[in-house]
């Protein structure tokens, strides 16, 4: 899971805000999404 929303967020489907909705649904962890926009 975490592999397509990383790829979608590369892609401009998903932003950071959709990033902080999957780390309250915990589908990702705080780490995980500042990893995700460090390679941004």
């Amino acid at each position: 899971m975490l592999s397509y929303i990383k790829e979608y967020f590369l892609m401009g489907l998903y932003n950071e805000e959709d990033l902080d909705i999957f780390v309250t649904a915990k589908w990702m962890s705080v780490e995980e999404k500042e990893d995700i926009i460090k390679t941004q």
